[in-house]
């Protein structure tokens, strides 16, 4: 154990001298508040980006420096590379990693640069906490990781000895290392005390129990959840936290009629301004407006919208939004979208985080993003009120905020009410136009071509004009998806799938995919964005299966997943039929260029990596991946 420690402690000392040389972070111990600088040397013994770069990223890989983008970019002064920031209240911890296109800057193969947030002379509270949890990023598959994050652990236990979840986690590190069965369970053991002794410090404040709920995940045992809630629901039925639970209980009811009566009866009995009365007021609103009663559903939306927080204008706008889809209180609606576009500037955007030391933490949002944002609201806002100006038959105001809306950010929301105006003002041709916007951007939206003949069909009753505008339509967006796409062209080397096989165990071969165009799908049977992302994969993949230049490899990849569940889900889903594959290198995502699925990457003949795709895209994929497969078969 010493000699570990020691070897430790000469890695972190030489890991230090490596970024005192190549990146200076001032002030050394900087504190929240503090301005933190920090400066990259090029020409610095041990530095990978040379003098000659022309942008230097700052890549963070763990922080909680939420106000800052995760790619920050550096500004050139003089020979060196520098970026200053402010550390905000919550500030523990961060690590990066810095990079110029292909260079990457790390002080070690599995370590990265870090900024330590302190106070005085002591790092804040969950420094060393979070500070563990980065390992995962820099090196996760070190055999020695779960070591390292429990030295880091008990440095913060030493420092803060209250804190629940370094406790937690220092048990759940034991169980990771734990050599026996027995000894893993003694761990658990331990652990189940501490989150039991937390539960018992506020059983019925909600921040108490989110804590104790965090503990039971940590520790894998997430089945704990409903009995946790059922404990509180016994013990303090008059609690809000058990209110809460109930109000859950019952938006889950399927009977409509036995639903709404215990929502009502709920609201006699509490305290109609408490937080969660909101919820059962929301619940409310939304029966009463399918409903088509106005009274009621007016009634219910005052009081559903709770105290002002950062989701406060969309909630306005949802409200006002429902009322014009119902076609119920058009006044009203107005009143609600007038509210909401008077603080459109602070539209809720990212990942809003809370937390009950810090209140809400408004995430980084590049000016580019919130700008488009918030026009779009405003678009969206101008169309909700201008289709309601239409039902209370005043025509020339309808007008003038469609006219608003188009001009303002008009997206697909926007643009199918402002159609809707045009329409019941008798100017079909308008509407048509309008619509014909939204079909540039997707010419396969069945509502809107819907919407498009019906409109069309009243100034020109040629059907098969319509049609063949809507087929041209289709092959303006291919030329335009196309010519896109040769501009983000990878150039890659490709990447070795040694470790593919087919659902029967035979191996993927270098030369099934030779001279081939090969499309690899990465998935899991848990994943839920992989399971919409199979009926468009499904449609691409008829496009193109008898080609015999084009491959698609469709691979489970998931890492709770066997060959098993793979065969497992082929049996339960036979209308998929593109070919399936099971992966068995634990290295895939780190050659292929992913950490998330769906992930798909497209190999051109050469063997070359052009296109990559992380993440769910929705219907768009079907577009985008058979004009990139089209771009390759045209040679580029």
């Amino acid at each position: 154990m010493f000699k570990h420690a020691l070897a430790c402690c000469l890695l972190v000392l030489a890991l230090l001298q490596v970024q005192a040389q190549v990146v200076q972070i001032t002030p050394e111990k900087p504190q929240r508040g503090e301005k933190v600088t920090i400066t990259y040397h090029p020409g610095a013994a041990g530095a990978a980006i040379g003098k000659d770069a022309t942008e230097v990223i700052i890549n963070f890989t763990y922080s909680t420096f939420y106000e800052l983008p995760w790619k920050l970019p550096m500004t050139r002064q003089g020979n060196d590379w520098v970026v200053s920031f402010v550390l905000q209240r919550y500030a523990t911890f961060a690590t990066f990693y810095l990079q110029s296109g292909e260079l990457i800057d790390k002080p070690a193969a599995d370590r990265h640069y870090s900024v330590a947030v302190y106070k005085d002379d002591k790092r804040v509270r969950d420094g060393f906490l979070h500070e563990s949890y980065s390992l995962g990023a820099q090196m996760p598959k070190s055999p020695g990781i779960h070591a390292l994050q429990l030295e880091l652990l008990r440095k913060e236990l030493a420092n803060y000895p209250d804190n629940y979840e370094a406790k937690v986690r220092e048990q759940s590190v034991l169980m990771a290392m734990a050599k026996t069965p027995a000894e893993k369970l003694e761990h658990r053991i331990e652990a189940r005390k501490i989150i039991a002794a937390q539960f018992e410090k506020n059983p019925t404040f909600g921040g108490n129990l989110n804590k104790v709920t965090m503990g039971y995940l940590i520790i894998g045992e997430n089945s704990r959840l409903d009995s946790i809630r059922k404990v509180v629901s016994k013990r303090f039925p008059k609690s809000d936290l058990a209110k809460d639970y109930l109000i859950t209980a019952i938006g889950k009811e399927k009977d409509t009629v036995k639903k709404i009566a215990q929502l009502e009866a709920l609201l006699k009995t509490g305290n109609e301004s408490g937080e969660n009365s909101t919820d059962i007021h929301r619940m409310l609103f939304e029966h009463y407006t399918a409903a088509g009663d106005a009274a009621k559903a007016v009634y219910h939306a005052r009081r559903s919208l709770g105290a002002a927080n950062p989701y406060t204008p969309l909630t306005l706008k949802t409200i006002a939004g429902e009322l014009t889809k119902a076609k119920l209180a058009p006044d009203t609606a107005i009143t609600y979208a007038e509210a909401a576009l008077k603080i459109a500037d602070r539209w809720p955007i990212g990942v809003i985080r809370y937390f009950p030391e810090y209140g809400h933490i408004l995430p980084f949002v590049a000016d580019s993003t919130r700008s488009r944002t918030v026009a779009e609201a405003r678009s969206g806002l101008y169309s909700i009120i201008a289709l309601n100006k239409s039902y209370l038959g005043n025509r020339a105001e309808a007008l003038n905020y469609a006219a608003k809306a188009e001009a303002a950010g008009a997206n697909k929301e926007s643009l199918m009410n402002v159609a809707l105006v045009y329409e019941q003002a008798a100017d079909p041709k308008k509407a048509f136009d309008v619509l014909w916007h939204v079909l540039l951007k997707d010419p396969s939206d069945t509502v809107a071509i819907a919407a498009a003949k019906k409109n069309f069909l009243k100034f020109n009753t040629s059907e098969t004009e319509f049609n063949a505008k809507v087929k041209n339509l289709e092959a303006l967006k291919m030329t335009r998806l196309k010519a896109a796409l040769k501009k983000q062209l990878m150039n890659k080397p490709g990447p070795e799938l040694s470790g593919l096989t087919d659902l029967k165990g035979n191996a993927v071969t270098k030369a099934m995919m030779q001279g081939k165009i090969v499309v690899l799908d990465f998935w899991a049977t848990w994943c839920v964005p992989c399971m919409q992302e199979m009926p468009y994969l499904q449609k691409v993949y008829e496009q193109y299966k008898h080609h015999p230049n084009v491959m698609f490899m469709v691979i489970n990849s998931g890492a709770r997943n066997t060959i098993k569940d793979a065969l497992g889900w082929e049996a339960k889903n036979p209308q998929y039929t593109f070919p399936l594959y099971f992966n068995n290198d634990p290295d895939i995502g780190e050659k292929v260029g992913f950490t998330l699925i769906p992930t798909i990457a497209v190999i051109d003949q050469q063997g070359k990596m052009q296109f990559r795709t992380i993440g769910f895209e929705g219907a768009e994929l079907e577009h985008k991946l058979t004009a990139q497969i089209e771009v390759l078969l045209e040679g580029k």
